[in-house]
């Protein structure tokens, strides 16, 4: 019994992780059917009774966990990515300057602390 659990399992979890490939919502999905299936597993390891059982439900929840966090860490870098294309870089954040206009112009504020010496302003 415990050999045709095992089997089904690794398919489940090798589907899983083809299946993980392009968007977050099979992504999740996909984290959601590991979770099921580990705590399926941790149910099976409490109720299994030789060593033998016990090794190999140790050996099927190993490879689960590894799974599941292969498919977190593909999460992890998909929302990463999609905050980095929504975040804007310094250049779309500039305001865009009409003709003739310098980055330096006005730049400065003159208070009464500023040392004296020669301004030129051109107009």
């Amino acid at each position: 019994m415990v050999t045709a659990i095992s089997s089904t399992s690794a398919t489940t979890s090798s589907t899983a992780l083809d299946q993980a490939g392009a968007t977050g919502a099979s992504l999740k999905s996909s984290i959601a059917k590991l979770e099921s299936q580990i705590t399926s597993k941790e149910e099976e390891l409490a109720s299994a009774e030789t060593d033998d059982q016990k090794s190999e439900i140790n050996d099927e929840l190993t490879d689960l966990r590894a799974s599941l966090a292969k498919l977190e860490a593909q999460q992890a870098q998909a929302e990463a990515a999609e905050n980095a294309a929504k975040t804007p870089t310094a250049e779309q954040a500039k305001p865009a300057l009409l003709s003739g206009e310098s980055d330096k112009i006005g730049s400065t504020n003159y208070d009464e602390e500023t040392p004296f010496g020669e301004r030129y302003a051109y107009v």
